[in-house]
């Protein structure tokens, strides 16, 4: 790759990292997020197939998550186990590996989705957080390619940067899960003190009655709350 093409591909990848940058506040969900990074790595590298495949730790294998490609093949790829195949290596030692044709490596476990899909050269990538993997990003192209240092440089940061940004939205969303649970609490508490005054009963029983009420209409505790805090006109706070 001359030199002007590796300014050309340069100032992409920045745009491209700006990009995520931007474009991952406004999403609210992991999927959405993952899907943004494929997307721009993909057209930052100029990628056949660019793909996010993430730890599954309970199970020990790659899951794939997210796929830029423009056939259906590669979305039906198995799982990886941790250790097996070209992403299962990367995610095991936490370091970067390039295949210059996968149809002919034997440490590829996938060769009938890269005859059907025409992939040939790979570069593998783990996203780590802090020296823990969670992942791995895979770049595919449609030829023979000797991925260069600069390439390795570049989706290593890109993975960098995604790892992070999964953290990040990790714990947001836990956060907001939290938030939200610590609500439905606050309010069935209240529901369970209102059912409790109108009857004149303890608090337990009244919580049973919620309880027996929400199996039987098969309502979460959290909506019968919400309707009975509604019905009586009475806000969650004194």
């Amino acid at each position: 790759m001359d030199t002007a093409t590796r300014k050309k591909q340069s100032s992409r990848f920045l745009d491209g990292i700006a990009e995520i940058g931007r474009a991952v506040m406004e999403k609210q969900y992991i999927e959405d997020v993952l899907a943004l990074i494929v997307s721009v790595t993909a057209k930052v590298t100029g990628s056949k197939i660019c793909s996010i495949l993430l730890l599954d730790r309970k199970n020990q294998e790659l899951v794939l998550r997210a796929c830029h490609s423009d056939s259906g093949s590669y979305n039906q790829k198995s799982n990886t186990p941790l250790g097996k195949g070209i992403a299962g290596r990367v995610a095991l030692t936490n370091k970067p590996l390039k295949v210059r044709d996968v149809r002919e490596d034997s440490r590829f476990i996938n060769k009938r989705i890269a005859v059907d899909d025409g992939l040939v050269s790979l570069l593998s990538v783990p996203m780590s957080f802090e020296g823990e993997v969670i992942g791995v990003i895979n770049c595919y192209t449609p030829e023979e390619y000797d991925f260069a240092e600069e390439d390795q440089q570049m989706l290593t940061t890109v993975a960098s940067q995604a790892a992070v940004i999964l953290h990040n939205t990790e714990l947001r969303i836990m956060k907001e899960i939290v938030e939200q649970e610590l609500q439905e609490r606050k309010a069935i508490e209240r529901a369970k003190e209102i059912i409790a005054d109108k009857n004149r009963i303890t608090p337990g029983k009244a919580y049973e009655m919620m309880r027996k009420h929400s199996m039987n209409t098969r309502t979460s505790m959290a909506k019968l709350a919400e309707s009975i805090i509604v019905s009586t006109g009475i806000g969650e706070n004194r």
